[in-house]
C-alpha cells in the first residue's frame, strides 16, 4: 500500500495552503464578479423565513450550490451522485444485486438513516418513493427518491446541516435539502454526454468497459408579462449495466455440488455492479403576476424510470432450479418500473399588512416490481419464467398557507413573524404479484414462489390512508447590531399515531464584522411513514414433510400474531438536536466555517431480525399457525447519538487571467448507540433467549458509514477556459463478516476497510459565447475499496469481492464527454 499522509494532517496541510494563498488575493485587489466565493452572501431559503438572510449570516450553517457547481458535479446524471461528491456531510451508498434498492437510492444526511433527511422543491415538501427499503444498512426506512428529480432543472441546491423539525415538520431530523428550480426569463440550453466505467478489475483481470451512460438535456424560457416566466424542459439518460462480479467456487456456493455445478468453478455466474437504467424526465416551473399584487405560481417534475437488476445466480444442481428449463442454471433479473409526479400550484399576494403563500400540492410515486429470466420450481416445466411480482402506490395531497410579516417592536431591527398550517392527505396501496409468482407447486421437494421474489400474496396486500394537521410560528428579530436571535414551533396531529410538538431556538452572535458565533438548541420528529405502517410481505417454504407452506413473515406493527411476538404501535422518531459553531470571513474572499453538532434520537425505527426458534415454533403451533416459520416486524428498537463536526473553508484569487476558488470541508461523524429495545414480556412469554436485534444489525448502524469525509478541490475559471479537480477521502469502515476467522469487534466477527480517495477531473472550453466542450473523469485513477477477506464465507466464493456500503462504489473510473449549447 502506498504510504499517504495521516487523515488530520493531510487536512490540516490543505487548510494551511489555502490560508497561504490569501495573501496573493490581498496584494491583487478585487476579483472578477461572479466568484463562486461569493455563495456565502447568496441569500437563501432555508434556515429562516426573513428576507435577505445569507449563507454567511445565518444562525444555523448551510450549504449553498450554485448551477454551475451542481452541473460539474452530475457527470454520471444521478442527483444522489452529485450531492455526495458536493458536500462532505453526505453519503449515497450504492447496493448491487439486491431487487428494488437497484431502482431506488437514498443519501444519509450527517450519517442518519436516508428518511431521516428533509428534501424540498422549491421550498415545498418532495414526497418519498413508494418502496420500503428492505435490503440496506437501514433496513425499514422509506427514502425520497433524490434521482426523480430532473438534473437539468435545477438552478441551485441549499442544504441545512441541522434539525428543522420546527420549522419544515416531519423528516428534519438531520437537516433539510432545497432544491430550486431554473427561473430566468428568457434564453436556454442543450446539452449532449456520454460517459462510460473504464477500469482494471483486478480480482478477474481484466480490463472493463461498461456502465455506457448517454445524456441529453434542454430547457428554456419564457417571459409571461413585466415580471413572470415559464421555464420548461427535459431530460434523458441511459445507463448500461456494470459487472464487478468474481470468479465463483461452485463447491461454495451451490446446493449440492453436481458434476454441472462444479462444471462451473472459476467462472463469473453473479453480477455485482450498477442496474442497466433508463430515465425520462420533464419540468416546468412558472410565475405569473395578475392583479392586484397577486403572483401566481407552479411548478411540477415527472420522471419515468425502468431499470434491470440481477440476484444472486442459481446453479443447475439446486433444488430452486428447474433443469429442463434452465440446464446451466440462472440468474433472475429484477425489473423496476417507476413513474414518480409532483406538482405544486398556488398564489403569493399582500393582505392586511401579510405577506400570504397559498398553495397546493400532489405528489406520486407508482412502482411496479417484475421478474425474469426466473423459475417456481415447484411447478416444475409449467412455470413461467416473467413474473409480476407486485405494485406498491403512495399519494400525498396537500393545501398549506403560510404568512409573515414585519413588525415594529422598537428593537434596532424589525421582528420577522411566520405562521403557518397545511393539511395533507396520503395513501398506500400495495396490490399482489403474479398468481404463479407466490403459488406453492406439486413438488414439494422444489421451494415455492418465483426465485428473487416471491410475489406479493394478496392477503399480504395494503390499502391504507390518513390525514396530517399541522401548525406553525416563528419569529426572528435582532436584539442588538450584533445578536440575532430565532424561535420556532410547530404542532402537528397524525390521524394514525397521534401529535407531536417540536420547537427550535436558534442564535447568531457578531464578534465583528467578519466573525461571528452561531448555535442552535431543537428537537425535531419523523413521523412513521405510512409504508411502514402497512408494509407486509412472506417468503415462502415448504414444511420438512411437504404437508405444508410454511412462510417467513415481515408484518405491520398493528397485526395480531406481530403483537403477541411484542409488536407495539408505531410511534414517531423524536430528536434532540444542538449545533453551536462559528463563522469567520477574514477579507472578502475567504470565509471559514466549523460547526459541532450532536443529535440524540430517540425510539428509532428498524426492522427486526427474523425471530424462530424452536420455542417460537411451539407457540406458533399452539395457536393454530403451523404455517408461520419465523416472525419479524419493524419497531422502535433504537435510541441512538450521533457527534460530528462541520468544517469549511473557501478562497478565491486571482490566476493566469482568471479566477481560482479553492475549497475544503471535511464532516467527522460517529454514531453511538445509547440503548436497544430487545425485548418484551409478549416476547419473553415465547422466548426468553430471543433478542429483537442481531448483532449485525447493531454492528452496522455503528460503523457502516464512514466517519469522516473530506472534499479537496480547485476550480479556475477564465474568458475560455473552466478547469476543476475535486479530490475526496472517504474515511475508514467496518463492516460485518460472514468469515468466522475475522477479528471480533464489539461480539461480532468484522473486518475494516481502510479509508480510499477519489480523485475527479473536468475541463471545459467555450468555442464560442454559446458553444462548450467538456470532457472529465470522475475517480480519474480508478480506486477502488478494499476487498472483502478473501475466504469463501466472506466473499461468497469468490463471487462478491467487494463491498457494497462504501461510497466510493465498485465501478472504477469513469470517463466522459459533453457538449452544451446556450441560446
Amino acid at each position: 500500500m502506498p504510504h499517504t499522509l495521516p487523515p488530520l494532517r493531510r487536512s490540516a496541510l490543505a487548510v494551511a495552503l489555502l490560508l497561504a494563498s490569501q495573501t496573493q488575493a490581498q496584494e491583487s485587489g478585487n476579483l472578477p464578479t461572479g466568484t463562486s466565493a461569493a455563495a456565502i452572501d447568496q441569500v437563501t431559503v432555508v434556515g429562516s423565513r426573513a428576507r435577505n438572510r445569507t449563507v454567511f449570516d445565518s444562525a444555523v450553517p448551510i450549504d449553498r450550490f450554485g448551477a454551475r457547481e451542481v452541473e460539474n458535479a452530475l457527470a454520471s446524471g444521478e442527483l444522489g451522485a452529485a450531492l455526495q461528491a458536493l458536500a462532505p456531510s453526505i453519503n449515497f451508498a450504492r447496493i448491487e444485486s439486491s431487487g428494488a434498492a437497484d431502482s431506488v437510492r437514498g443519501i444519509q444526511l450527517r450519517g442518519l438513516a436516508p428518511d431521516q433527511v428533509l428534501v424540498l422543491i422549491n421550498g415545498k415538501r418532495r414526497h418519498a418513493s413508494a418502496v420500503l427499503d428492505t435490503e440496506s444498512s437501514f433496513a425499514g426506512t422509506v427514502p425520497v427518491d433524490i434521482n426523480a428529480i430532473p438534473p437539468g432543472a435545477i438552478d441551485h441546491i441549499e442544504v441545512l446541516r441541522d434539525g428543522a423539525g420546527a420549522q419544515y415538520g416531519s423528516d428534519a431530523v438531520a437537516g433539510v435539502i432545497n432544491i430550486v428550480l431554473k427561473n430566468a426569463r428568457s434564453g436556454g440550453s442543450a446539452s449532449l454526454g456520454y460517459g462510460a466505467n473504464h477500469t482494471d478489475f483486478k480480482p478477474t483481470h481484466e480490463t472493463k468497459t461498461d456502465g455506457q451512460t448517454k445524456t441529453a438535456s434542454a430547457d428554456y424560457g419564457v417571459a409571461l408579462g413585466d415580471a413572470g416566466f415559464l421555464r420548461f424542459g427535459a431530460d434523458t439518460r441511459s445507463r448500461a449495466p456494470t459487472q464487478r462480479a468474481g470468479f465463483s467456487d461452485a463447491g461454495w456456493t451451490s446446493w449440492n455440488s453436481t458434476p454441472a455445478d462444479l462444471a462451473l468453478d472459476g467462472k463469473v455466474v453473479f453480477k455485482s455492479g450498477d442496474s442497466h437504467s433508463n430515465n425520462n424526465y420533464l419540468f416546468y416551473n412558472a410565475m405569473l403576476p395578475l392583479e392586484n399584487g397577486v403572483d401566481a405560481y407552479s411548478f411540477a417534475t415527472l420522471n419515468q424510470r425502468k431499470s434491470t437488476g440481477s440476484a444472486f445466480f442459481r446453479y443447475p444442481g439446486d433444488p430452486s432450479n428447474v433443469q429442463a428449463l434452465y440446464p446451466q442454471g440462472f440468474r433472475p433479473d429484477t425489473h423496476g418500473d417507476m413513474s414518480d409526479i409532483s406538482a405544486v400550484a398556488g398564489a403569493r399576494f399582500g393582505a392586511q399588512g401579510w405577506n400570504w403563500d397559498v398553495s397546493a400540492r400532489h405528489g406520486g410515486n407508482l412502482f411496479h416490481y417484475d421478474l425474469s429470466n426466473s423459475v417456481n420450481a415447484s411447478l416444475g416445466t409449467s412455470s413461467p419464467t416473467r413474473f409480476h411480482l407486485a405494485s406498491f402506490d403512495f399519494r400525498q395531497n396537500a393545501v398549506n398557507a403560510d404568512l409573515t410579516r414585519e413588525f415594529d417592536a422598537g428593537l434596532p431591527a424589525a421582528v420577522s413573524v411566520a405562521i403557518g398550517a397545511e393539511l395533507m392527505h396520503e395513501t398506500y396501496q400495495s396490490s399482489p404479484g403474479d398468481a404463479a409468482s407466490y403459488a406453492a407447486g406439486p413438488l414439494t421437494d422444489a421451494p415455492p414462489g418465483a426465485q428473487a421474489g416471491p410475489g406479493l400474496r394478496p392477503q399480504d396486500a395494503f390499502d391504507g390512508s390518513r390525514s396530517i394537521r399541522s401548525v406553525y410560528a416563528d419569529a426572528e428579530t435582532s436584539l442588538s447590531n450584533q445578536w440575532l436571535l430565532q424561535a420556532a414551533v410547530r404542532y402537528s396531529d397524525y390521524s394514525d399515531f397521534g401529535h407531536a410538538s417540536t420547537g427550535k431556538l436558534a442564535s447568531r452572535y457578531k464578534l465583528s464584522d467578519s466573525l461571528l458565533l452561531r448555535g442552535s438548541l431543537s428537537n425535531s420528529f419523523r413521523a412513521p411513514a405510512l409504508v411502514q405502517t402497512g408494509f407486509r410481505f412472506s417468503t415462502l417454504n415448504f414444511n420438512s414433510d411437504g404437508s405444508g407452506v410454511q412462510t417467513a413473515s415481515l408484518l405491520p406493527a398493528s397485526d395480531a400474531l406481530a403483537r403477541a411476538f411484542g409488536a407495539q404501535a408505531l410511534k414517531p422518531e423524536k430528536s434532540t438536536n444542538l449545533s453551536l459553531g462559528l463563522a469567520w470571513r477574514p477579507e472578502r474572499h475567504t470565509s471559514f466555517t466549523l460547526d459541532g453538532y450532536r443529535i440524540k434520537i430517540r425510539d428509532r425505527i428498524t426492522r427486526s431480525s427474523d425471530l424462530q426458534s424452536d420455542a417460537a415454533t411451539a407457540y406458533l403451533a399452539s395457536i393454530g399457525r403451523s404455517d408461520i416459520q419465523s416472525v419479524a416486524y419493524l419497531a422502535n428498537l433504537l435510541d441512538t447519538s450521533t457527534t460530528g463536526l462541520d468544517a469549511v473553508l473557501n478562497h478565491d484569487l486571482p490566476l493566469a487571467g482568471g479566477t481560482l476558488n479553492l475549497n475544503a470541508a471535511l464532516n467527522l461523524n460517529k454514531t453511538r448507540i445509547d440503548q436497544v429495545h430487545q425485548a418484551s414480556s409478549a416476547l419473553a412469554k415465547i422466548d426468553p433467549e430471543l433478542t429483537l436485534l442481531t448483532d449485525n444489525n447493531l454492528f452496522r448502524i455503528r460503523h457502516a458509514s464512514p466517519k469522516s469525509k473530506l472534499v479537496l478541490s480547485a476550480d479556475w475559471q477564465a474568458a475560455r477556459w473552466n478547469l476543476q479537480a475535486r479530490a475526496t477521502r472517504y474515511g475508514a469502515l467496518q463492516d460485518f463478516s460472514f468469515d468466522d476467522s475475522a477479528p471480533l469487534v464489539d461480539g461480532v466477527h468484522a473486518q475494516s476497510f481502510a479509508a480510499v480517495w477519489s480523485v475527479d477531473l473536468e475541463a471545459q472550453y467555450k468555442l464560442s459565447r454559446q458553444l462548450t466542450l467538456i470532457a472529465g473523469a470522475d475517480n480519474v485513477f480508478d480506486r477502488y475499496p478494499e476487498r472483502v477477506r478473501q475466504t469463501n464465507n466472506a466473499s461468497y466464493g469468490g463471487a462478491l469481492p467487494y463491498n457494497f456500503i462504501n461510497p466510493i462504489g465498485v465501478n472504477g473510473a469513469y470517463f466522459y464527454g459533453r457538449v452544451r449549447y446556450t441560446f
